[in-house]
């Protein structure tokens, strides 16, 4: 197994999320795995760091009640944010997914008014930082 590469039961384990859970993810294209994409039996999807930062960041949001759509969105935009997660980013969820980095843009859209969820991506930048490969 190439270094830094995860199974899908590693990353159910290590994020408490169901595994069917993920691989539903992994078959709505939520979650794509970059290392090694499965074509059938006998060799594993393998995911990344990028990969298992989606995954974890979609499990918390899953977590907070966020609906399949929500996530799917979410999944889009950490995908076009993909180079920018390396640091703590927002995750502001209202209808849509938007990522900022300005805590004033975080404070001015809560004050708004009105649902809005805001998830600050530095715990799962940790789980993923302490991932190891077995």
């Amino acid at each position: 197994m190439p270094v830094d590469a995860f199974t899908l039961p590693q990353l159910s384990k290590a994020f408490g999320a169901p595994y069917r859970t993920l691989h539903s993810w992994v078959e709505r294209d939520l979650v794509s795995p970059s290392v090694h994409r499965a074509t059938g039996t006998g060799r594993a999807n393998l995911f990344d760091r990028q990969d298992a930062l989606t995954v974890a960041i979609l499990s918390e949001l899953r977590e907070a009640g966020v609906t399949l759509d929500l996530l799917r969105r979410a999944a889009e935009r950490l995908q076009e944010h993909r180079e920018d997660l390396g640091t703590p980013v927002y995750l502001l969820v209202n209808g849509d997914v938007d990522i900022v980095t300005d805590e004033q843009a975080v404070t001015a859209a809560l004050t708004r008014g009105g649902a809005m969820l805001a998830l600050h991506t530095g715990k799962a930048l940790e789980r993923v930082g302490a991932l190891r490969v077995s």
